[in-house]
């Protein structure tokens, strides 16, 4: 809905003030978006890297109990996404994390 939006504006030469995140700009223009954009973007996860990346100790893998997935809700299906190959069964450590 936005997209179309968007194109109806720009179709029409009207201004809308649409504020987007700096996330979406660095994607657009091929920039590596940071830490820094996920916390504009989603504070909630964002502070929760920043609070793995700031842990101390060297139990990462036994306290967090992470792996390299995520799990999404699409229309009340929750799906696993895997953020590398074999995420799923690779752990979160301190030397990847």
């Amino acid at each position: 809905m936005i997209g179309i939006t968007c194109g109806l504006a720009i179709y029409n030469s009207t201004v809308v003030d649409l504020h987007f995140p700096l996330a979406l700009y660095k994607k657009l223009l091929n920039v590596k978006p940071s830490l820094e954009d996920l916390k504009e973007l989603s504070p909630t996860e964002g502070r929760s890297l920043q609070e793995l990346l700031d842990y101390p100790g060297e139990d990462i893998e036994e306290t967090f109990c992470l792996n390299f997935t995520v799990c999404r809700e699409s229309y009340g299906v929750i799906e696993q996404k895997k953020l590398i190959p074999g995420g799923d069964r690779v752990a979160v450590c301190k030397d990847n994390r």
